[in-house]
């Protein structure tokens, strides 16, 4: 029988080992406590987030879906609904991932993170409509979200929107993380889609630079060498 105090001690070791990365000694700490106290909900949401880091995600959904029905911290309860649409988004189980983020946006919570994230969502369900809408509300809540910007000119080049705005927002995005390889991405792609070889080759250049192996770059890259043949 584990006694409380012990329960303390794994708790504290695995949240330390959970934030150094060490994601196979935070779940071994987690799985103790949780194995032998199931209404344990801390143990429960640190054993989830943990086995996501490890991409462990089935294992990941059945403690959320577990604790998730059990909490009572507003907090807590609005990380386990965003960490399961992140899985689901990863998964590309895309309607699953939208409800998981609108439970979140239920609660109350004003979070720019959850906006920008629908806006992923929408955006890969060719809703850009959506999309856009998400990634404005967003960039009101968090002005500096680099992320939301860049993403939101993407969003807005794929759909046909106004380019000049779309270059704008990836250029805002930029201005924000001037090294993001996927940014260049976007900005050589809205050059793309603008129909100015010269700054598209440019700047996926520049992406493929910093990322050489990153297979959307090298597609991109790919379309725009061919086009301007």
């Amino acid at each position: 029988m584990i006694g409380r105090e012990q329960f303390v001690s794994l708790l504290n070791e695995g949240v330390k080992q959970l934030r150094d990365d060490d994601y196979t000694g935070a779940i071994d700490k987690f799985e103790t406590i949780y194995k032998h106290d199931r209404t344990n909900t801390e143990a429960g949401y640190y054993l989830a987030v943990a086995y996501a880091n490890e991409r462990e995600y089935d294992k990941a959904i059945e403690v959320f879906d577990e604790i998730i029905v059990k909490l009572d911290n507003p907090l807590r309860l609005m990380q386990s609904h965003f960490l399961l649409g992140y899985i689901y988004a990863v998964r590309e189980m895309f309607e699953l991932a939208e409800l998981e983020f609108k439970e979140v946006l239920k609660l109350g919570i004003v979070n720019a993170q959850v906006h920008a994230a629908l806006g992923y969502v929408y955006h890969r369900r060719k809703d850009y409509a959506l999309a856009v809408s998400h990634l404005k509300k967003a960039l009101t809540i968090d002005p500096s979200n680099a992320n939301a910007h860049n993403s939101l000119g993407f969003v807005m080049a794929e759909a046909g929107g106004d380019i000049d705005e779309a270059i704008k927002e990836i250029r805002d995005a930029l201005d924000l993380a001037p090294e993001n390889p996927a940014y260049f991405d976007s900005l050589g792609w809205a050059y793309h889609k603008k129909g100015d070889s010269i700054n598209a080759k440019r700047y996926l250049m520049k992406a493929f630079e910093l990322a050489p192996y990153h297979d959307e770059i090298k597609e991109h890259l790919r379309i725009v060498r061919q086009v301007s043949l």
